[in-house]
């Protein structure tokens, strides 16, 4: 059950699963963080973990959201940068070296995968890894049982890319647009104009959800249509989102909040601060997880956060 009371000037504590959640009405900063390796920039999570790629120092931690511990951490050089869980591995990028690292959950043995120019981005499913190389204007498929990677061409400057509803979403920052590519038969089969796209890019909840980091806004898209339903206002620079526990949820990187929207009715129900620079989201065991790149820390909050907690 989750409880709230006032806990000093414009801020609410929030008791949930007998953790408490500073949630600040006015610039503060939320309670409940731990400290990861510097430079958090991708977060995924399987196999009962929440999986940090840090770019600054060159490795992926294994965090347990159960006893708030890092519990492993696996050097895989480079400066990783986005991250992905599928097929009992986490797999990372590495936008300087062209190459996708393969970790394995279990023996944390890795190996480098080689794929396209600048891979920024990374989704996986049971059966495929997708990687979207930014200078190359592809996306990689690798297949996770030999390891072989393939490639589609899609639009101008790929950032993102998300797996859900029967295809897999890329956003194109360049075009302004969003590709949907057919799994079955490696190739696009709609491409969706979306204002200003960025990387952030997810699916859940019924649609997919598409962050505009210049205009400040997410836009919902009908995988049934193919076509923008709905565009709702966040805050500055949205560059990451999350679908998942009946919210969509969008880290705004330069003004250090989380926006959570609401899917039943596509409108902002809460603003709430995060630490500095919020990267990467997840979800895992109830829980948003929010990584902060500015300050290396790994920031929670509850994903049955009320409606009218946080600035609205």
């Amino acid at each position: 059950m989750l409880r709230g009371r006032a806990f000093g000037v414009g801020a609410t504590a929030l008791l949930f699963a007998g953790l408490v959640f500073l949630i600040s009405t006015r610039g503060g900063i939320p309670a409940g963080t731990i400290r990861v390796p510097s430079g958090p920039q991708g977060l995924a999570t399987g196999d009962g973990s929440v999986w940090i790629a840090s770019a600054d120092v060159g490795r992926v931690s294994r965090f347990d959201p159960r006893s708030h511990h890092v519990t492993a951490t696996i050097r895989v050089g480079g400066a990783p940068a986005d991250a992905a869980f599928g097929s009992g591995a986490v797999w990372v990028t590495e936008p300087g070296r062209d190459e996708v690292v393969r970790v394995d959950a279990a023996t944390r043995v890795t190996k480098k995968i080689r794929v396209g120019n600048t891979p920024t981005a990374i989704a996986a499913d049971d059966s495929s890894v997708w990687v979207a190389n930014n200078r190359a204007n592809t996306v990689s498929r690798i297949d996770p049982a030999t390891d072989a990677a393939d490639s589609v061409r899609v639009g101008r400057r790929p950032a993102g890319v998300a797996v859900g509803d029967g295809a897999v979403w890329v956003t194109n920052a360049k075009d302004h647009t969003v590709s949907r590519i057919d799994p079955a038969t490696n190739s696009i089969v709609a491409t969706i104009p979306v204002g200003r796209v960025g990387a952030g890019i997810a699916t859940g909840e019924g649609a997919v959800w598409v962050a505009d980091i210049n205009a400040q806004t997410v836009s919902r898209i009908d995988p049934g249509t193919n076509a923008v339903v709905a565009t709702m206002r966040v805050g500055t620079r949205p560059i990451a989102i999350v679908a998942g526990d009946g919210a969509v949820w969008v880290a705004n990187v330069e003004d250090n909040t989380v926006s959570r929207i609401d899917p039943a009715n596509d409108r902002v129900t809460a603003t709430v601060d995060a630490h500095s620079d919020p990267s990467a989201l997840a979800i895992a065991d109830g829980t948003v997880w929010v990584a902060n790149e500015g300050d290396g820390v790994l920031s929670r909050l509850p994903t049955s956060l009320p409606s009218s907690a946080g600035r609205q």
